[in-house]
């Protein structure tokens, strides 16, 4: 059985348990961080909402470890992910969770009410910011992700090792899209995976095919389809 191997764009941290899950399924993994993340200062001196999104882990992280907010029943929480529900299980206890897809469009549709949104500092896109004009939304942007940047023989190197490459989120993309500079044409010749719709689009907008996206967050899926599409030859 050939080995495959998988570019990993995750933090640090995030790419040694996702090494893990691939190595289990016997895919050969290369680290290379494209964000890292660091906790903004916030506070909130009331907790008046109706509902609160969580659309990953990482903002749960931050939040609950920053924030202590009134237990209210009548609170709905949203989530993109069972992973990202599981994690806020952990700080709040609750069963008024709506779990999403992939997709963050979905969830806003959904909200009704006074909402907070606990994100990263990154600009949000026009379509999303569109569907805010018309909801009662506060951004709290609790973290910023900073490209880590490379030069472009480390890049290339990293790249023309692997098979494929794996983007858990946007930013991971662009930080390597940024990286690559002027030679970006290489992805072309790469097998792109993406974890959630917000990824992949961001993926297809820049012109890139992608090979896989699971129809709900998960690396296990993920790994399941390299190890049965690509391992085993069909």
């Amino acid at each position: 059985m050939n080995r495959y191997r998988l570019l990993l764009t995750r933090e640090k941290a995030d790419n040694l348990k996702t090494k893990k899950i691939f190595s289990h399924h016997h895919i050969n993994t290369i680290s290379l961080p494209m964000i890292e993340i660091k906790p903004l200062n916030f506070e909130l001196k009331t907790f008046d909402f109706d509902s609160i999104i969580f659309s990953s882990k990482k903002a749960v992280e931050i939040f609950f470890n920053k924030i202590s907010f009134c237990k209210n029943a009548n609170i709905k929480v949203y989530t993109i992910g069972e992973k990202t529900a599981n994690s806020i299980k952990l700080y709040y206890d609750t069963q008024n969770i709506y779990i999403g897809s992939s997709d963050i469009k979905e969830i806003l549709s959904l909200v009704v009410g006074k909402t907070i949104w606990v994100r990263t500092e990154l600009d949000l896109p026009e379509d999303i910011k569109n569907i805010l004009k018309t909801k009662d939304i506060f951004l709290l942007k609790a973290y910023e992700t900073k490209n880590i940047t490379y030069d472009t023989e480390t890049i290339l190197k990293y790249i023309n090792a692997v098979n494929g490459i794996l983007f858990a989120s946007p930013s991971a993309f662009l930080g390597l899209l940024n990286n690559l500079q002027n030679c970006k044409y290489i992805l072309y010749s790469k097998e792109l995976f993406a974890i959630g719709n917000t990824t992949a689009n961001i993926i297809k907008k820049e012109g890139y095919s992608i090979t896989y996206m699971p129809e709900k967050p998960s690396l296990e899926l993920i790994a399941s389809y390299i190890k049965a599409q690509k391992l085993n030859g069909i």
